[in-house]
């Protein structure tokens, strides 16, 4: 569902991204409360998962900034340890990707780490050799009338 990227659940996702070593749940939310990024262009989401009314994963899509092409940029996807390996972020990943079809014909990400980058790979995204990303898929065609 559609989540604002500051709001107070995040909290707790973020304290457990600290705890894992990433911080890049603390940057969504700095970026969200300064405005820097809202995820409100054109295509742009970003989506949260709640599991009895607990929120375990989100993340979103903006445009691409280190591109002048149409392509998004898979960005802060994060799901609790608790809920992983159940389907939860396949099931965020494919609705980012089937809401912003219209607007994106690519998109873009950078894997965090080697499981990371496995997990992109099954949901059928290709390694990519760019300085700026690691993976990218073509979804235009995939979510055509969707």
């Amino acid at each position: 569902m559609p989540l604002e990227p500051d709001a107070k659940a995040l909290e707790g996702l973020a304290s457990e991204a600290r705890q894992q070593g990433y911080r890049f749940m603390d940057r969504l939310i700095q970026d969200a409360r300064t405005n820097k990024n809202r995820f409100t262009g054109d295509g742009e989401r970003f989506l949260g998962v709640f599991l009895d009314g607990k929120l375990v994963g989100c993340g979103g899509i903006n445009r691409d900034p280190f591109t002048t092409e149409p392509v998004g940029r898979l960005r802060r996807l994060f799901v609790s340890s608790s809920c992983r390996r159940n389907g939860v972020a396949t099931r965020l990943v494919r609705e980012l990707l089937r809401q912003s079809a219209a607007h994106f014909p690519t998109v873009r990400l950078r894997a965090a780490d080697n499981g990371a980058s496995d997990f992109f790979l099954r949901l059928g995204f290709s390694r990519i050799n760019d300085d700026q990303a690691t993976h990218s898929i073509k979804i235009q065609s995939q979510f055509a009338g969707i």
